[in-house]
């Protein structure tokens, strides 16, 4: 048991890091600090830094501040903040890989991609710079596969300990009790897919019911949902209530994602192909890869509806915006939209200037525009030099 649970934990440090690298990458800012208003200008940027990304509650949460700051408006903001459910992508090539390519030879390339990454001619390229991070990829594959072979020693213990018969029998106590614990762990757990790879290794090994692998995964996603709604709750009422609406909507489409596969499951059944392993291995990236698709595009049509209302003009009004980047100032991003709130502010500042020496233009200006923009000022103003 403790070898499996040693080879899990790599797993998911060797994936944390390699989110944690290709989201640090120069090619990533890149993308993020990319000019444009219009879907033509912020498209492929967006989709790059989705897959550039470390997950999609961490850049959720960066994005935000970006949106929260008036770097970018509502419209950017939904849809960057959905293109970083692309980073599952890498953790699906590596299932992907499983069975077929042997890890070795994955590490090889990895290892030779990184090495040629510091040739003097190529080594300032912001792609060639991202490969770097492919070394923990391999490691992830590498770390999949031992855990593959150990995953017969915690086959004992699910035995002795009669747990293998919580998570092989569909009934529904014991699904909404996988739900509810999958939810509080993916509400505490940072590192995304943990419950991906759990319930990959146990389905693979017959130690999971097709059921309940599901839930588990639902589980996760519906804890990071949920994370998020605690997070937005420290916002300002105005962004709280934007993306209130949205996590509602998530959270009601993985309920019903969850519904609708145990009603399903009641009249399909997958016959002989539990004795095929690399048919099982199949049937859950079709699996996962419906619930992340279906996720997308309710986000996505969410979206396009509440980006197409008009709000009048906004001003930065969160001032706990302010603290969020003091906590986070050694990231990039931050560093960023500080930089451009400081820019606002001279505007701001400037305008103010020639209202006073200009009253006559000052009494055109509507009173709460006027009390807006002077909020907006002591709120940046608040930014630490």
């Amino acid at each position: 048991m403790y070898v499996f649970i040693i080879n899990l934990f790599l797993i998911l440090w060797a994936l944390h890091q390699f989110g944690k690298n290709k989201s640090e990458t120069q090619l990533r800012m890149q993308q993020l600090i990319k000019p444009g208003k219009e879907l033509a200008a912020f498209f492929w940027p967006s989709v790059i830094a989705g897959f550039a990304s470390m997950s999609w509650r961490q850049e959720f949460v960066n994005q935000s501040r970006l949106w929260r700051s008036q770097v970018w408006d509502f419209r950017r903001f939904l849809f960057g903040s959905s293109q970083s459910l692309l980073s599952f992508f890498w953790l699906f090539v590596c299932f992907a890989l499983f069975l077929e390519f042997g890890s070795y030879i994955v590490l090889g390339i990895s290892f030779a991609t990184m090495a040629s990454s510091y040739l003097p001619k190529v080594r300032d390229i912001a792609a060639v710079q991202a490969s770097r991070s492919l070394i923990y990829f391999a490691l992830t594959l590498f770390f999949l596969e031992l855990g593959f072979k150990n995953s017969g020693l915690m086959m004992q213990y699910l035995l002795d300990s009669q747990i293998v018969f919580w998570i092989t029998i569909d009934s529904v106590t014991n699904l909404l009790l996988i739900l509810v614990v999958a939810t509080i762990l993916g509400f505490l757990i940072p590192v995304q897919g943990w419950s991906f790879v759990v319930s990959f290794l146990l389905y693979l090994n017959s130690q999971l019911s097709f059921l309940c692998l599901v839930f588990m995964v639902i589980g996760e996603l519906l804890g990071t949902t949920l994370y998020l709604i605690m997070h937005v709750r420290g916002w300002d009422s105005y962004y709280q209530k934007k993306l209130g609406r949205l996590l509602k909507w998530i959270a009601g489409y993985l309920v019903s994602f969850a519904v609708l596969v145990y009603i399903g499951r009641q009249f399909v059944s997958f016959g002989s192909a539990y004795n095929q392993l690399d048919v099982l291995k199949w049937i859950y990236l079709g699996t996962v890869f419906l619930l992340l698709a279906g996720l997308y595009v309710t986000v996505m049509i969410w979206g396009h509806f509440a980006a197409a209302k008009q709000d009048k003009e906004v001003v930065v009004s969160d001032a706990g915006l302010i603290g969020d980047l003091e906590r986070t100032i050694d990231d990039p991003v931050s560093l960023f939209i500080v930089s451009q709130m400081r820019a606002r502010l001279e505007k701001l500042l400037g305008y103010r200037s020639d209202l006073q020496t200009d009253p006559d233009s000052k009494k055109k200006i509507p009173p709460f525009v006027l009390k807006q923009f002077e909020a907006e000022i002591k709120i940046i103003e608040r930014l630490k030099s």
